[in-house]
């Protein structure tokens, strides 16, 4: 994996796609725009925008594909289910925190550690690499733009490095402002309440006679959070959010919080 800063300018050609992309701000064809403009200058079969925490689960804000089947969804919700707890590329952003500067990352699927991660969202899928802009912000969180190439697409060179630098900042804070546009909580948690009112649903949905608070324990924990952080956020003890865990793993016949996210994911799977 390569990690750098962005430091170049536009170049003419760079320009051209980002006056475009600005015309399409707030408008649907911002994500087909993006994509069909960024592969003047480079392979980009798909993109996503996602917000990525420590304590919680992380939330897909945009995506959009080229490809003959959008997988970008499928991909994330992967992510999300589990593997984003071991996913140590963003470990580089989130040491930066005090620092507003935008890293560029380039990582092949190959080069993920985590043998699952390269399985359930490369190999899958038919990506082989992924290109991305990412900042660390106030609240603790990684913004990340990520764009995406498939199989059949080359591999990216310094050629293709250069030219996403050279609109690395444009696309990042366009992409910003589109869902500002639309009305999207680019800035908040908004989107992971609702994530967490879902998540309530399909517990309450399970008929195993769960209490408030054991549902409010088990979809904080699909969220992402640690112990100490649902304690935090539920006013409760450590070892209060322990005891309605364990009864809530009890009366769902589990052990393991991979259960409780597997079980999520068929319900998820089910779903029209």
């Amino acid at each position: 994996m390569r990690s750098w800063e962005v430091t170049t300018s536009a170049t003419y050609s760079a320009q051209a796609v980002m006056s475009e992309l600005v015309l399409q701000m707030g408008a649907s064809a911002f994500g087909e725009t993006l994509l069909t403009r960024l592969n003047h200058l480079l392979p980009a079969g798909s993109f996503s925008l996602y917000r990525v925490w420590r304590d919680q689960s992380p939330v897909l804000l945009m995506s959009h594909s080229l490809q003959p089947l959008d997988v970008t969804r499928r991909c994330f919700a992967a992510y999300r289910n589990k593997l984003y707890l071991e996913d140590r590329s963003f470990d580089e952003v989130r040491a930066r925190h005090e620092d507003a500067s935008c890293l560029l990352m380039h990582i092949r699927a190959d080069e993920f550690k985590n043998p699952e991660h390269r399985e359930q969202i490369y190999v899958r899928n038919h990506v082989r690499e992924r290109l991305s802009v990412a900042q660390s912000t106030s609240d603790g969180s990684v913004l990340s733009l990520n764009i995406y190439a498939h199989d059949g697409h080359s591999s990216y060179t310094d050629r293709h490095l250069g030219r996403f630098e050279s609109v690395a900042h444009v696309l990042f804070a366009g992409a910003q402002r589109h869902l500002a546009l639309i009305g999207a909580p680019v800035q908040s948690r908004q989107l992971c309440a609702a994530d967490a009112d879902l998540d309530r649903l399909f517990l309450s949905g399970l008929d195993k006679g769960l209490t408030t608070r054991e549902i409010d324990v088990c979809a904080c924990l699909l969220q992402g959070m640690t112990y100490d952080g649902i304690a935090r956020q539920l006013d409760l003890s450590r070892a209060t959010v322990i005891t309605y865990r364990n009864r809530a793993f009890a009366r769902l016949g589990i052990n393991f919080k991979s259960q409780l996210f597997a079980q999520r994911a068929r319900y998820q799977d089910s779903q029209p």
